[in-house]
């Protein structure tokens, strides 16, 4: 009888695992689609805010159309806005993944704007890097050299970044992967021959 008992319930356990694995990728292939469209929405519409262009929740997949460049090269993909240069980056943070849009003059030599899509740092302390206070520190840096991390003095240097107190891991982070994704976007056109 214990025996049968215990066939019984690894019995239970196989079904319910089977039907609740059925069930999880009914949800993911039912939802995948919606996950895509939303992917799609937030990447063009964060590259038309960067890009200064307005835009409408009605309207804003015609004005990309319209208004928008989409470049691959090497495996890297680019957006070319009014001379503008719009390049996704994602790096590791302190706790998770940072992912944001960086915006580059169309000679690839400074920062026009960075922005944060999603990041997983510290709530009032390392999520300070999605700060407008904060990204706006930038704006008109050199992409031609890597970004430096101003930590004991006001960055002051072309490509010093200052450190946000308290979260000095995070600014680091978010230096490091903002200067990576422009080196790598720069080594691929070449210092700005495309």
């Amino acid at each position: 009888m214990n025996l049968k008992r215990k066939l019984l319930d690894v019995l239970f356990i196989v079904v319910l695992g089977t039907v609740s694995v059925a069930l999880l990728m009914a949800a993911q292939s039912y939802s995948a689609p919606a996950v895509k469209r939303f992917r799609e929405m937030r990447l063009k519409t964060n590259v038309l805010t960067a890009a200064d262009i307005p835009w409408t929740q009605a309207d804003f997949r015609d004005v990309f159309e319209q208004r928008v460049r989409e470049e691959t090269r090497d495996g890297l993909t680019w957006y070319v806005a009014d001379s503008l240069v719009i390049h996704e980056f994602k790096g590791r943070g302190l706790w998770g993944t940072i992912e944001g849009i960086v915006t580059l003059d169309s000679a690839l030599n400074h920062i026009v704007s960075v922005r944060i899509l999603s990041q997983e740092e510290t709530p009032g302390l390392g999520d300070r890097i999605k700060d407008a206070e904060y990204l706006v520190t930038y704006r008109g840096k050199t992409a031609a050299e890597p970004l430096e991390l101003a930590m004991r003095h006001k960055a002051e240097a072309e490509n010093e970044v200052d450190a946000i107190s308290g979260a000095t891991l995070s600014s680091q982070a978010l230096v490091k992967t903002v200067s990576e994704a422009t080196g790598r976007l720069r080594a691929v056109l070449k210092d700005g021959q495309w």
